[in-house]
């Protein structure tokens, strides 16, 4: 049985994630989608509410191979717990593709059994990532080919109430 992680903040879910995800989940019988924390960000949604949106999504898109959860840690550790060694990433660009690298050398320093496969986005959601999205929504530009409905609905919520404080 072939187990994957895929491994994200998904502040918010975007269509590129989502393009990623749903290839992923094609090559694998589960994908662990892994809500993660990182020390460099700051987050608009709670890891709860980030989880519960792709969950929502998930559902909505009838991927039924797939599972949520939040981790706070070493990718590789969860990895190991998991009993897996394929990682997940997509890749956006040239960019995307160095940090990516840097990663996945990163990774295999902690564990030379972890593969990393990388999928390549659609040429459409290649300049979508969720910080942009943020920007966009924040300023009342239009999200709705960025994101689900769903996430869309939330993010611009969140943002309402970010503007009140």
């Amino acid at each position: 049985m072939r187990r994957a992680l895929y491994v994200g903040s998904f502040d918010p879910l975007t269509y590129g994630h989502l393009n990623i995800l749903e290839r992923a989940a094609r090559l694998v019988d589960e994908l662990i989608i892994v809500v993660s924390a990182s020390t460099a960000k700051q987050y608009l949604f709670t890891t709860e509410e980030r989880v519960k949106m792709i969950e929502a999504v998930i559902e909505e898109e009838g991927l039924t191979n797939c599972q949520i959860i939040a981790y706070d840690g070493l990718t590789v550790n969860l990895a190991h717990e998991k009993n897996l060694n394929i990682l997940i990433r997509g890749i956006r660009s040239v960019k995307d593709f160095e940090y990516e690298r840097d990663i996945s050398d990163l990774n295999a320093m902690q564990d030379k059994s972890i593969e990393t496969v990388c999928l390549i986005s659609d040429a459409k959601y290649q300049s979508i990532s969720s910080t942009m999205v943020k920007e966009i929504a924040h300023y009342g530009g239009n999200i709705d080919g960025l994101v689900p409905r769903l996430v869309g609905d939330k993010l611009r919520n969140a943002l309402l109430k970010v503007d009140k404080k």
